[in-house]
């Protein structure tokens, strides 16, 4: 007989577990090895991640390489009150939450909470934003407000992406991956030698990536032999058939570097499959005049578990989803030299344009009967230039910014409720065209007194900010018929933050910091009436209260890095979901908010050979206000007791083991263990979405074992095999719902996967 471990005590056993290994740290000998210094690039200069009075998770490129980072999903589960899932139907599509700010509806009016970065550039929309990236070479997730250092101001927080630059010397590196569910993956990359060229030396970097992978959902012909049945529209869900390419060219002058990228993606995808959870009994449609349209019954033999991942369902409208997106990005920076009081001057100037055409055909009903399926065509295109001063005296260090962001997007929206009753497809269309122009400044300065001895930095950053937004939303075929609708508006903001950092030691920082964020109002595009379309929303407003400490101990053999913090929010805006036939939102200001949490990131080295790390975050969200108006009683009226926190996990953690096995003469051998586990949460305000969509918490386990350095020649030429799963327990995990009302769709997290890479470097 098998006896099973309760899920509760195998989580108690794996932190027992890590505790066990970071006591081990703290009484390590003398002679364990350091752990690595971290440079990062937060404040637009190359700093160590300890002096960084922000908090701030860092995936290095070994990191990147031994927890299998592909995509911007895969940093979530290892970044405390972080959480990247894919939105509703969307693989290519992601919901990013940072300490309880998240946009969960992936409409391309909405602005994000957290903006993210491509090496300086921002991404304007989440659409498409889970995406391959070859040549990526750190990524930092910095949490709270930015904007007295960043081009676009983001009220939860960012995430930069940065790629390797060209090394100018001749070298690559070829790589070939296999899996389960038939995957396969090759990649190359090749540096080119540094030419001289106008003055300098040109170097330049050519990646690409492709992969092909098999669904991990069949799509089974109708087992019930229905006769309202239709074909199959595919044999299974989220089969994925990725190309990537990168060029990237460097021009090294005296004083002037000159860096240009092109990226390019493409994504052909059949979607995520949408499992059937909830059908209440006597479900349906009362048009009037006695009639009723039944949906329970109907319906509810296709009905699966709200808690396991189906192997297989029927559906008959789930065709495809497709994304591609292309950049250009010149970066200039010009060494000015000492200039009398600024110090030591860099102009630097980022010049970016970015193209997105997203189209999807899906199927939300979880059968193969004909209740609703839906479609997209998005066509997208951003223009951004930002101008940076970048300068330090004896006593400062300073960033000055202009910046210019210009948008334009548009959506054709099909959708088709219950055809199968007879009701026609509606078409509607929208979109927006959107500037942003914006100044920053930021100044750290450390006292000359005595009484500091070099000891304390104060910072101040101030951002100005105008943004102007004009929309048009369309309906020809809604009854009754929305007619094309524009509507324009603007609105400027000033957010001011100060911090002060203290060193205490050599090894020990402690800071706290107050900041203020803003996020603009906007229309609803997915409005049912012109007068909802008219009634733009507020911007939102955060106000964060941040206290934190960064530390090393042991001879730097254990790092401790924590923060406690409070954010403030004003005018908080929600996308209600309606469901329905639309499957519309509605959008507005829905009061104030309180977030309080606390985050620790730990890392040790007790030997040469281990080290060991743990990180925690822990949320804890309330709204003082959430005004909507009654129903029954068409009063504005204060629902903060009857909402709910979406995507607000109360505690997240996660915990690695990676061991150097040796360096022999024919490799070396590195083992790593990685666990997460993610408090449950909620994907909507509504508590009667809820009750059929809350997330229930889940743990994930990944393993990779690697042989690296097998050489091949005395020239530097070596080889690295690698073998790795993902999700090795095969858990099954919700991640995401759509509340229909009369049914609930639901969507779930990859199964276990695994493989094995090998690569060539040369």
């Amino acid at each position: 007989m098998t006896i099973k471990t309760p899920v509760f005590r195998k989580r108690r056993l794996v932190s027992t577990f890590a505790a066990a290994n970071i006591l081990a740290a703290s009484t390590a000998l003398a002679q364990g090895a350091a752990l690595e210094e971290v440079v990062v690039t937060a404040q637009k200069r190359a700093q160590s991640l300890q002096e960084v009075p922000i908090a701030t998770s860092v995936f290095d490129a070994s990191a990147i390489e031994q927890q299998g980072i592909s995509d911007i999903s895969d940093i979530g589960p290892f970044t405390p009150n972080v959480q990247v899932v894919e939105s509703p139907s969307g693989g290519t599509q992601a919901t990013i939450a940072i300490r309880g700010s998240v946009t969960f509806n992936p409409t391309i009016t909405w602005e994000s909470p957290v903006g993210m970065y491509l090496d300086g550039v921002f991404i304007g929309k989440n659409i498409g934003s889970i995406f391959d990236i070859v040549e990526l070479e750190r990524v930092e997730v910095l949490r709270g407000p930015q904007g007295t250092l960043y081009g676009k101001n983001t009220i939860g927080g960012a995430v930069n992406m940065i790629t390797r630059k060209p090394s100018g010397e001749f070298g690559g590196k070829l790589k070939a991956s296999a899996g389960n569910f038939d995957m396969y993956s090759v990649s190359a990359s090749i540096d080119t030698p540094a030419v001289d060229l106008a003055g300098g030396s040109l170097s330049a970097n050519i990646s690409a990536f492709q992969q092909e992978r098999d669904g991990f959902t069949k799509n089974q012909p109708d087992p019930f032999v229905n006769p309202l049945a239709n074909p199959r529209s595919s044999k299974e869900f989220k089969s994925k058939d990725s190309k990537v390419a990168r060029l990237s060219l460097l021009w090294e002058g005296s004083d002037v570097d000159l860096h240009y990228s092109y990226d390019h993606s493409d994504t052909k995808a059949t979607p995520t499959a949408a499992q059937l959870t909830d059908v209440p009994a006597g479900s349906g449609l009362d048009i009037g005049g006695g009639v009723f349209l039944p949906v329970d019954g109907v319906l509810s033999d296709y009905l699966s578990s709200d808690k396991k991942r189906a192997r297989a369902i029927s559906n008959d409208k789930s065709f495809y989803e497709d994304s591609e997106t292309r950049g250009h990005a010149l970066h200039l920076d010009w060494n000015l030299g000492e200039l009398a009081t600024f110090g030591e001057v860099t102009a630097k100037s980022i010049t970016a344009y970015r193209k997105l055409d997203f189209s999807d055909r899906i199927d939300i009903d979880g059968s193969p009967l004909d209740f609703f399926h839906s479609g997209r065509d998005i066509t997208y295109d951003q223009f951004s230039q930002e101008f940076q001063i970048v300068g330090q005296t004896e006593r400062t260090d300073y960033v000055l910014g202009l910046y210019y962001f210009s948008e334009e997007g548009d959506v054709l929206n099909i959708n088709s409720f219950m055809p199968i009753y007879g009701f026609p497809t509606t078409n509607s269309e929208f979109g927006m065209e959107n500037k942003t122009v914006a100044a920053f400044a930021n100044v750290d300065w450390r006292p000359e007194a005595a009484l500091f001895n070099d000891r304390l930095t104060l910072s101040l950053g101030l951002r100005w900010t105008k943004e102007e937004k004009e929309q048009y939303i369309y309906h020809p075929d809604s009854s009754p018929v929305l007619p094309y609708t524009e509507a324009d508006k603007s609105w400027t903001n000033v957010s001011p933050s100060f911090t002060a950092s203290w060193e205490l030691n050599d090894d020990t920082n402690i800071y706290g910091k107050i900041a203020n964020g803003w996020k603009s109002g906007g229309f609803n595009g997915e409005a049912a009436t012109q007068e909802s379309f008219y009634q733009s929303y507020d911007p939102e407003e955060v106000t964060s209260y941040e206290l934190g400490i960064k530390s090393r101990w042991l001879d730097n053999r254990l790092q401790i890095n924590a923060a406690i913090f409070q954010n403030d929010l004003e005018e908080m805006q929600f996308s209600v979901f309606q469901g329905g036939a639309t499957a519309v939102s509605t959008v507005d200001n829905a009061g104030e908010a309180t977030i309080r949490g606390l985050e620790l990131e730990l890392l040790a080295r007790p030997s040469d050979n281990l080290t060991i790390s743990l990180n925690y975050g822990h949320l804890d969200p309330k709204y003082d206000e959430f005004l909507e108006v009654d129903p029954a009683t068409n009063q504005l009226t204060d629902f903060k007791k009857e909402r709910d926190f979406p995507y607000a996990a109360r505690n997240n953690t996660s915990a690695s083991l990676e061991y150097f096995m040796g360096s022999f003469a024919w490799g070396e051998v590195t083992a790593r263990l990685d666990w997460s586990y993610q408090g449950s949460y909620v994907p909507y305000v509504n508590p009667d979405q809820n009750r059929v969509s809350k997330t229930a918490s889940y743990e994930l386990l990944n393993a990779r074992l690697s042989l690296a350095e097998i050489p091949l020649s005395s020239e530097g030429q070596n080889l690295q095999l690698s073998i790795w799963g993902k999700n090795l327990t095969n858990e099954d995990y919700r991640v995401n719902t759509i509340p229909f009302g009369l049914w609930t769709a639901s969507y779930f997290g990859d199964p276990r996967t695994y493989g094995v890479d090998l690569s060539y470097q040369f």
